[in-house]
């Protein structure tokens, strides 16, 4: 009796098929009612509109009081306001408002100082 390997293409399909059956299960997204406030940051499409309103969601939070956010915090969310900024001017939209998001959740939720 002689066995033989499978071929290079059948090998990978059945990788793929188990780690398929092994994935979560989705569940379809609850959306908000629309009277409903929440703390989360929407999602939006990526474009230059999107980058505008978050650079200036970030810059309204940025001018706070000095003693209401801790400086550290102050200057690492101007430095990804700034990365930011220039990543949308230059059209890579995705991650400026990556670094957009990422500077207003510092500011948003900056712990409060001593």
């Amino acid at each position: 009796m002689r066995f033989s390997l499978p071929s290079p293409t059948v090998l990978p399909a059945f990788c793929l098929l188990g780690c398929l059956a092994a994935s979560p299960v989705l569940r379809p997204v609850q959306h908000l009612p629309a009277g409903h406030s929440d703390d989360a940051i929407p999602v939006t499409s990526e474009n230059a509109e999107y980058c505008a309103r978050l650079r200036k969601n970030v810059d309204t939070r940025l001018v706070a009081p000095p003693a209401a956010i801790p400086l550290g915090i102050m200057e690492d969310a101007r430095h990804l306001r700034a990365q930011g900024d220039l990543l949308c001017a230059q059209g890579h939209i995705r991650a400026g408002i990556e670094r957009l998001r990422r500077a207003l959740v510092l500011l948003k939720h900056a712990p409060e100082p001593r």
